[in-house]
């Protein structure tokens, strides 16, 4: 006799919801000392910005400021002059990504929406945008007729940060320069925040311009993810962060 049995295997996939929006936010950062070797030539330095709002966004109301802070321990407002602000342009769509590169970055593993900074290799040039060493502050600001910061006769607000120079910051070694010595603690790591891809976690779901709340002590209340040293990913580059 011939027995049949029947099996039904189902297999079940939880799709992965990445909670909405309230405002635009950065939502990735590349960091790199400017002469590391395993930076192949290259710098690369970017700012990846992410719309998760529900609707498009006209990114004319917003800009990126550039601060380099360069010792540990001096405190001060964000501040930005000619040359260290890049207004944005064009409508960016509901999730959607926005990348600000450096224009001595890896074109073809950087694919970018706009460039800006500087092309100088000079040691004398590295507080100039973009050169995300570790330890400088990005702002993303929107404008608004109450905001204390006047870029090119327009009034706007810091509504988000990637480092600020009102949050001290460690010291580290590995670098010549003294000043890519400085770095800010991100998610517990207090060695080296230098050479790393960093991604917003897709639980936050609004801009924040508290850094020391937004870098976190710990791996679990830091707001940020981050690559191993000297291990940049740009696998997820242009998608918001899963």
């Amino acid at each position: 006799m011939l027995l049949l049995v029947g099996c039904k295997s189902e297999i079940t996939f939880t799709p992965v919801i990445i909670p909405q929006k309230t405002e635009l936010l950065i939502s990735e950062i590349s960091t790199a000392i400017n002469t590391d070797p395993l930076a192949a030539g290259t710098r690369p330095h970017y700012v990846e910005l992410y719309n998760g709002t529900g609707s498009s966004i006209d990114l004319s109301n917003y800009a990126i400021g550039y601060f380099a802070v360069t010792d540990n321990t001096t405190l001060t407002n964000y501040s930005f002059a000619t040359g260290f602000f890049i207004p944005l342009q064009r409508t960016l769509l509901n999730e959607k990504c926005y990348i600000i590169a450096s224009p001595q970055c890896d074109i073809v593993a950087i694919k970018r929406d706009t460039v800006w900074g500087t092309t100088s290799t000079l040691a004398a040039q590295a507080s100039m945008p973009l050169q995300l060493s570790g330890n400088s502050g990005t702002a993303l600001l929107k404008k608004d007729p109450t905001g204390t910061i006047n870029l090119a006769g327009t009034n706007y607000k810091v509504i988000d940060v990637f480092g600020s120079p009102q949050v001290a910051r460690v010291t580290s070694m590995g670098s010549v320069s003294t000043r890519n010595n400085i770095i800010w603690t991100i998610a517990g790591e207090v060695a080296d925040t230098r050479n790393r891809t960093f991604w917003r976690k897709a639980s936050v779901v609004s801009p924040i311009t508290d850094w020391a709340v937004s870098k976190g002590s710990n791996i679990e209340n830091s707001q940020w993810k981050l690559s191993g040293d000297r291990l940049w990913d740009y696998t997820n580059l242009g998608l918001p962060t899963q």
